[in-house]
């Protein structure tokens, strides 16, 4: 994994059309690759696993469906969430 991205990541909570929330991931990849669903997918699993790990109220509150969060991979230096040179934003709203 750690050879996949570099460690540089923005949560968000995302409001669907329902009005549900679901935790979105965006994950800076690692230089020259570039996103795929199997990354996506690998991340979002480690991710989801160490949160059921850590976070009680998490695990408790938020329904099975809606718990593995939607990653967005972003290439190295995304100008949006992790521009170069700058210290990127560590959540949205």
């Amino acid at each position: 994994m750690s050879r996949m991205v570099t460690g540089k990541f923005v949560p968000e909570v995302v409001e669907d059309d329902q009005r549900d929330r679901r935790l979105t991931v965006a994950v800076e990849l690692a230089q020259g690759l570039r996103p795929s669903e199997e990354t996506a997918r690998a991340v979002g699993e480690a991710i989801l696993s160490q949160l059921l790990r850590l976070n009680s109220e998490f695990a408790a509150y938020v329904p099975a469906e809606r718990r593995p969060p939607v990653i967005r991979l972003r290439e190295t230096g995304d100008p949006d969430y992790f521009p170069p040179g700058a210290k990127h934003r560590y959540t949205r709203a």
